[in-house]
């Protein structure tokens, strides 16, 4: 019987407060029980574990190293429960809930939001949630199952994540105006060598498409002289424009800055970097109503 639910969650929810408050008094009062109805509830929680979770003396109350352990737990669990109850309920009635994206740089900043804002007057009812990281840190977040659906600038090999294309990009070599570079329209590849070059951190999947792409075309990274790692787009385009380097960066976050002649881009001959962006989701999870409402708005054109 999952040890009685695990002595019930509710003397869970009595831990966490007891170690929010530091005060049976405060903790009952938050909870709306008794003080020894709260004591009660620790007292059978060190039973069922065999070990003292709270320290109990004049001044306040502490959680115990094993106290610490179970508080831990504890939180995780209450934060399972709450998304269960969401999600749950987002299969009643209408389309409502939560819908938890997490995206890369490059979707995250200058693709979703104007989705994200077409998809919210389509459905107000649900509650939209966006967290930005690298490729590699969303789809850790994915296997977690902290977020329902993510947005990255590359594809992901895993057999129990789903990869579909949503949106295209291209990538451009900036230029800082005052560059040797900025009065040309082409460089060949040859004219890069030994250049100082900005980029994104190892585990951007902009970087990694880059790279790849560079590689394919004869043009290793080490022809390069590095002159940063940044851990967004936006610092490297302002590593850029401070004559730092050169970088090459998505063609959706640098019209901004070309535009108000802070930053120019140039073609390199023969190289055409193009990629697409990938919505991805766990194969063998439960897709809520949101996410699919979601997913249905942006991959089947109803955006």
């Amino acid at each position: 019987m999952l040890y009685n639910l695990e002595m019930n969650l509710n003397y869970l929810e009595t831990l966490i407060a007891v170690a929010r408050y530091q005060s049976f008094s405060r903790a009952a009062q938050n909870l709306n029980l008794t003080q020894p109805a709260v004591s009660k509830h620790i007292s059978l929680l060190e039973q069922h574990y065999g070990i003292q979770l709270v320290s109990r003396t004049s001044r306040r109350v502490e959680l115990t190293d094993a106290g610490q352990v179970l508080y831990n737990y504890a939180l995780q669990m209450a934060d399972t429960m709450g998304r269960a109850y969401e999600d749950v309920r987002s299969f009643t009635g209408e389309i409502k809930g939560s819908l938890n994206i997490g995206a890369s740089t490059i979707p995250g900043h200058y693709v979703l939001p104007p989705l994200l804002g077409r998809f919210a007057a389509r459905y107000p009812e649900v509650k939209v949630s966006l967290e930005i990281a690298n490729t590699g840190k969303i789809t850790g977040r994915l296997r977690e199952n902290a977020i329902h659906i993510g947005a990255v600038g590359a594809p992901v090999e895993d057999e129990g994540i789903a990869c579909q294309a949503f949106a295209e990009d291209e990538i451009v070599l900036a230029v800082p105006v005052g560059h040797p570079f900025a009065d040309r329209m082409e460089v060949s590849p040859s004219d890069l060598i030994g250049q100082r070059m900005v980029s994104r951190e190892k585990q951007s999947g902009t970087r990694r498409i880059i790279e790849e792409s560079l590689r394919q075309n004869n043009i290793p990274p080490d022809v390069f002289r590095t002159a940063g790692e940044f851990g967004s787009t936006e610092a490297v385009l302002a590593a850029v424009e401070a004559g730092l380097g050169l970088s090459f960066v998505s063609r959706w976050s640098v019209q901004r800055a070309e535009e108000l002649d802070k930053v120019w881009t140039i073609r390199v001959k023969n190289l055409s970097i193009r990629r697409s962006l990938y919505l991805i989701y766990a194969r063998d999870r439960v897709v809520t109503r949101p996410t699919q409402a979601f997913l249905d708005f942006v991959l089947r054109g109803e955006r």
